[in-house]
């Protein structure tokens, strides 16, 4: 049994020559949600990177390029939000070093996404002239964490 189908969130097989229709597609994007949540929570040694990334794969194949990279980047907003929201609550002379741990933190967690979204970034990212996802999750972070009115 794999990790995904343990924590919730099965991961289910798609062929691709399937077709794939708005159903399966927020399926599949559900799957991927949860590992980018197990990913953030350290969580990921459990985790199938390469059926992960077939899935993701499989959304940008079937045109569901725009549903993956909108959640990505609202999942990875969330998560830095309530980070903020730590940051907020850290006493002063800790903050600093509070900072760094989390964005050394987050450039991790942020190369693991990224992996798994190496084909979104090759072609979608492209074709639309998106900010890969590595970038746009370091932006999320100065925008969220360090624009924060505490940190900043």
């Amino acid at each position: 049994m794999s990790s995904a189908s343990r924590s919730g969130g099965a991961i289910r097989q798609f062929r691709s020559g399937d077709p794939m229709d708005d159903r399966e597609a927020h399926r599949t994007w559900e799957c991927l949600k949860n590992a980018i949540h197990q990913i953030h929570r350290h969580n990921a040694s459990s985790l199938s990177f390469e059926e992960l990334y077939r899935n993701a794969y499989n959304l940008v194949l079937h045109k569901y390029g725009e549903l993956l990279y909108n959640g990505v980047q609202e999942v990875v907003r969330e998560h830095l939000k309530d980070l903020a929201q730590k940051c907020a609550d850290c006493a002063d002379d800790a903050l600093l070093e509070f900072l760094k741990r989390q964005w050394d933190d987050h450039k991790t967690t942020m190369v693991m996404i990224r992996d798994i979204l190496m084909y979104m970034d090759r072609n979608f990212v492209n074709q639309y002239k998106k900010v890969p996802v590595y970038n746009m999750g370091l932006i999320i972070f100065r925008e969220e964490v360090s624009g924060h009115a505490r940190a900043g």
